[in-house]
């Protein structure tokens, strides 16, 4: 395990949700998209994802199929059970994060990872499932790609299909997969692969490299890249939650500071340490997945008791950010990790089954 990435993790779980709160404290802060900077976590979660995937597999032979397998037993169960959860209550009529309508096709849709359109929106039932759905896709990219024996070949090659399908996107077509998978977004998969292959080829910087100074470095020019595109689309007159070329550009590029700058401190022999976050970031996809519904909750909770104002948007988030890190504890303890135990257990007789017994001789 990578201490730094683990706890950025659950730093960027908590940028997203920071976005998502701007809805509710929007209409009391200067601009009521103020905090549309924290979608950038997203890209963060995607260059990690990129790096993860390529580190965890290099020197290992992994078949294509039992790579999927075992990331289906990581991302799936708990993203099933929020969704079906979540389609549940819908069904009772509370409505929950905007769910409008239940459909058999929208929650089949959502539950196989394909985009479709609800409510004018891309997104699954889970509005955050978006994610997971480009996830998946990569997924099923780089398992082609564990075909590539040499690492160096498996990062170009990588890289060189993310890129063709950025240019396949310039190309005019009506279809919403087409569309979908297009997206400039995707690059940021082939950034964390490139992150992964200079992590394993250059391994620790010399004991008279300035660490701290690098990495801090790189950490600042994040930060401004992350202001800046902020400012920068106020300036332009465009939504602040960059899109297009712009949000690989701009919010990529940060993300590829981030984690590099973590890699490097901990190559340099400098983790960070905080239990709280560690067990954040173990947790972070839970809280990922339950956040939303946790803010609406909130929400509902708090109108009936406060006036319209910052002291309503103050108690969502008194209520709301808690109540999701506890209900993401919860499942990451008692549902997502026994699951997955359970799930690899299987996966790994599979593999590797038992030998049979010795016959009786007599």
């Amino acid at each position: 395990m990578i201490y730094n990435l683990q706890i950025l993790r659950a730093v960027a779980s908590y940028l997203v949700f920071l976005t998502h709160y701007g809805l509710y404290i929007g209409p009391v802060l200067p601009r009521p998209d103020l905090l549309a900077f924290g979608a950038c976590g997203v890209d963060v979660f995607f260059v990690l994802s990129g790096f993860i995937m390529f580190v965890s597999t290099s020197g290992r032979h992994e078949s294509p199929g039992g790579f999927l397998l075992r990331r289906a037993s990581r991302v799936v169960p708990v993203y099933w059970l929020v969704t079906i959860g979540l389609a549940l209550i819908a069904l009772t009529g509370l409505k929950p994060i905007g769910i409008m309508e239940v459909r058999p096709d929208y929650l089949i849709q959502s539950l196989l990872f394909l985009p479709f359109s609800r409510g004018g929106y891309i997104e699954p039932l889970n509005s955050v499932g978006w994610t997971l759905n480009y996830e998946m896709f990569f997924y099923m990219v780089f398992a082609g790609l564990l075909l590539v024996p040499k690492p160096a070949f498996r990062a170009l090659g990588g890289t060189a299909i993310f890129l063709a399908l950025i240019l396949l996107g310039c190309l005019p077509n009506s279809s919403l997969y087409w569309a979908y998978y297009t997206k400039p977004i995707v690059i940021e998969f082939a950034a964390g692969i490139g992150l992964g292959y200079a992590y394993l080829r250059l391994g620790a910087p010399p004991a008279a490299f300035p660490v701290r100074r690098a990495a801090g470095a790189a950490l600042a020019m994040a930060a401004l890249l992350v202001l800046g595109g902020q400012f920068g689309s106020y300036a332009l007159g465009i939504e602040p939650e960059l899109s297009g070329f712009v949000r690989p550009l701009v919010w990529g590029t940060a993300a590829v500071l981030v984690v590099g700058a973590l890699l490097l401190l901990e190559q340099g022999g400098i983790a960070l340490h905080s239990r709280w976050l560690l067990s954040q970031g173990n947790a972070s996809y839970s809280f990922y997945l339950i956040h939303n519904l946790l803010l609406h909750s909130a929400a509902k909770v708090a109108t009936t008791l406060v006036a319209p104002g910052f002291g309503r948007a103050a108690l969502i988030f008194a209520v709301a950010f808690p109540a999701a890190v506890a209900a993401g504890e919860l499942l990451f303890r008692y549902v997502e990790t026994p699951v997955i135990a359970a799930l690899r257990r299987r996966l790994d007789r599979r593999a590797f089954p038992p030998p049979l017994p010795a016959p009786i001789v007599s």
